[in-house]
């Protein structure tokens, strides 16, 4: 097959947007397209776009002006995907108005928007999960994301990436199990079952959640591997707790939940729209833990939402301290277009700036006294890749993070470890003796 084109292609945000890269990247190589890994070398630009955050962006901002401009002066073809083309298309046209917008729902498609030059935006008549993505461009290193499901049932008031995968989509099961039966055979030992939110995986095509249906058969599959579960909104977790929980017992799974708690105050949960109170959601974690030893919960929270006044914050320190959660992923609240909270009076900026830092403290705090536990305990750990600064990055069974000394084990084996030191954010071993499992 002859060459068409060469694309270069970027890529920014969440584990969704690297799914939808890899969707085109099949569609390209199938269809007589060539990936190319410089700018300068490719007749077809693609940026697939992230809006999650202000700052994200005004970053997203400064590169399609950029890119844009330097299409023009080369005569070359820029396609603008993800979720700033699906939710913000005037803005992006106005930066860039000879690009051609492709939304979220249209990866797949994306030959048809080189060869044509027209916008894909509208949602298509058979969704992009029922196509399935090349392993091979889904794979970094041992290491791949199989995206479950796209959009959510929420519809939370801060949130504009609702607005750029609006519905549903799942991906059907056998094709889940088939993508992952391919990457073991590529020697992927970490899957990750990502998407907006994992626990409505299924709704759509079966009328019921099938997430630990679809955990049980992932056991039943031969070879190294482990399995981490991705999001999940507290109040569609609810449903399906228990069969959850033990379908998260088996060792195939790393004993890891994600589930997002926004904020520690129920005034501020109701405006931000989360269909849980605070102490449903404590419930739920509460249940987690006392079925699955030694679980590690990971929440997010933002700092600063709207309605957020001194003794709502103080509310969220409270709950981060009775829970102890063992990974934080905090956020000052920014507004995003088209979303409610945008149009709600704001809580200043040095307030917000204040709070952060403030909660920032007590999170590093809990993290560094929790890890300081394993110190001088020994653990099996899996090598999942080499780290980006140095060392091997190896997984606890709760997923936790242990950096190893460069040069003591390899991506892929198991190895038993001593935990030497800890940080707020991980832990450090050392390597007594690895095997490689087949």
């Amino acid at each position: 097959m002859s060459i068409k084109e060469r694309v270069y292609i970027e890529t920014y945000g969440c584990a969704l947007n690297f799914a939808d890269t890899a969707l085109m990247k099949t569609a390209l190589a199938k269809h007589g397209y060539e990936v190319v890994n410089e700018l300068e070398k490719a007749d077809v630009v693609i940026i697939n776009t992230c809006t999650v955050r202000l700052d994200t962006e005004e970053k997203m901002t400064k590169r399609i002006r950029v890119l844009s401009d330097y299409v023009e002066r080369h005569g070359k073809k820029l396609i603008v995907a993800g979720c700033m083309a699906t939710a913000q298309p005037y803005k992006v046209k106005k930066l860039a108005p000879h690009a051609v917008l492709v939304s979220t729902y249209n990866a797949h498609r994306v030959v048809e928007a080189i060869a044509k030059g027209i916008d894909l935006l509208e949602e298509p008549s058979t969704p992009k999960t029922l196509f399935t993505p090349d392993p091979r461009a889904m794979q970094r290193g041992r290491i791949a994301e199989i995206p479950l499901a796209d959009g959510c049932l929420g519809d939370c008031s801060f949130c504009i990436t609702k607005l750029a995968r609006r519905r549903v989509y799942s991906r059907p099961m056998d094709q889940v199990i088939e993508l992952i039966r391919q990457l073991v055979r590529r020697g992927v030992v970490e899957i990750r079952l990502t998407g907006q939110d994992v626990a409505v995986y299924g709704i759509d095509i079966a009328g019921r959640r099938l997430l630990p249906e679809l955990m049980h058969e992932i056991a039943e599959l031969p070879g190294n591997f482990m399995v981490r579960i991705g999001m999940m909104s507290p109040d569609q977790v609810e449903p399906i707790i228990d069969d959850f929980i033990e379908a998260l017992r088996h060792p195939r799974f790393f004993k890891f939940v994600h589930l997002p708690v926004q904020s520690g105050d129920d005034n501020v949960l109701r405006i931000m729209k989360r269909r849980y109170s605070v102490d449903e959601y404590k419930s739920i974690v509460r249940e987690i833990r006392a079925k699955v030893p030694g679980v590690m919960i990971a929440t997010d929270i933002i700092v600063g939402h709207p309605g957020e006044d001194e003794e709502a914050f103080m509310n969220t320190v409270r709950l981060v301290e009775e829970l102890r959660f063992e990974r934080v992923h905090l956020a000052q609240y920014t507004p995003r277009p088209r979303t409610v909270a945008a149009g709600l009076p704001q809580v200043p900026d040095p307030v917000k700036k204040q709070r952060s830092k403030i909660l920032g403290k007590v999170i590093m705090r809990i993290g560094l006294e929790e890890h300081k536990r394993y110190i001088g305990s020994r653990a099996r750990v899996l090598v999942v890749s080499r780290g980006e600064r140095g060392g091997l990055d190896a997984k606890l069974f709760n997923y936790m993070p242990v950096i190893l000394p460069e040069h003591s084990a390899r991506p892929g084996e198991w190895c038993d470890a001593e935990i030497i030191d800890a940080t707020w954010y991980d832990l450090r071993g050392r390597v007594l003796d690895c095997t490689e499992q087949s």
